[in-house]
């Protein structure tokens, strides 16, 4: 198992290859932009705009969406980095909502391992 910090996508030069290079999808709620890394494992970034609101609604954006990404994460291939962009009125959604969001996203990428489409919830 990886250390979280390598998991984790930091550097401004991997986001500017991502953006400019990387392919999207939106939901709802989020937007994915992802890109194959040639590493065995996924990077992922989370990031809110200030459109998303104060500071205290994009921490809170990013937690949902950190959370949300956890309860499927184990079924998304190997080899990718992924950013999830919150939209501006995801603070108006619950957290299976969010989930149910960018599942979908996810799998319209192309990104899940196996053919089920519902998504994994954790009790």
């Amino acid at each position: 198992m990886r250390d979280n910090s390598e998991l984790t996508l930091r550097k401004q030069k991997d986001f500017v290859r991502i953006y400019n290079h990387g392919t999207s999808k939106g939901s709802k709620y989020v937007v994915v932009i992802y890109k194959k890394n040639n590493l065995g494992y996924t990077r992922t970034a989370f990031v809110s705009s200030k459109k998303v609101g104060n500071s205290v609604q994009r921490n809170r954006s990013r937690r949902l969406m950190r959370e949300s990404f956890r309860s499927f994460s184990q079924r998304v291939k190997e080899g990718f980095d992924i950013i999830f962009v919150a939209r501006n009125f995801i603070n108006e959604a619950g957290e299976k909502e969010v989930e149910r969001a960018m599942f979908g996203a996810v799998r319209a990428c192309g990104l899940i391992k196996d053919r089920d489409d519902q998504p994994v919830t954790q009790k």
